[in-house]
């Protein structure tokens, strides 16, 4: 259960440097059992927010320096732009209602906030991913409130995604393609007056 990898993937790969979290609320949603948060003691507040956050806490998780929330993503019990930044990392495929879900990532993400995106795109659904996303999908439905600043989509290597981003074999046409690969993407909240 080891998340010394998770550090790299919240701020180099996306051109951040963990100085960027500073005093800032942070949450990941669907953040699984291994603390994928752990590694910013610079954050205010850090929330795994986890429909199975009950139970990871039962296996060890409450151990780890983050607070968990055992909520689905289609209902976030925090306020209105309580969250300066926000992660979805291999999970926005497993939610019961993308729809919902994009609608609680922008009502909790303050303007001038950032959302990271790390999901599997271009398969065909199974039971624990019920959803085929497409990436010119995913950056329309994130509009008028987030920004698209970078997009990436990577070929999948055996190890999975995590592996697959840092073998670096890039897709040509990233928003458009048709290709199973992993979909890397910085949105940025717009401030409420552009909307």
């Amino acid at each position: 259960m080891k998340n010394d990898h998770y550090a790299y993937f919240y701020t180099s790969h996306f051109g951040l440097d963990s100085s960027f979290y500073e005093n800032k609320v942070i949450l990941d949603i669907g953040c699984g059992p291994r603390g994928s948060l752990e590694w910013a003691t610079m954050a205010s507040r850090r929330i795994g927010l986890d429909p199975l956050a009950k139970e990871y806490l039962r296996l060890g998780a409450k151990h780890h320096r983050m607070e968990y929330i055992d909520a689905p993503s289609e209902k976030i019990p925090l306020g209105d732009s309580e969250c300066d930044a926000v992660f979805s990392f291999n999970s926005l495929d497993h939610v019961e209602n993308i729809d919902m879900t994009i609608k609680e990532i922008k009502r909790v993400t303050r303007p001038g906030g950032i959302f990271l995106l790390l999901v599997e795109i271009n398969h065909p659904p199974t039971d624990c991913e019920p959803h085929d996303l497409k990436p010119d999908i995913i950056v329309e439905s994130l509009k008028p409130e987030f920004e698209c600043e970078d997009l990436n989509v990577y070929r999948p290597v055996e190890q999975g995604m995590y592996q697959s981003i840092l073998a670096d074999r890039k897709i040509s046409d990233p928003q458009n393609t048709r290709e199973i690969g992993y979909f890397s993407a910085k949105f940025k909240r717009v401030s409420r007056n552009r909307v």
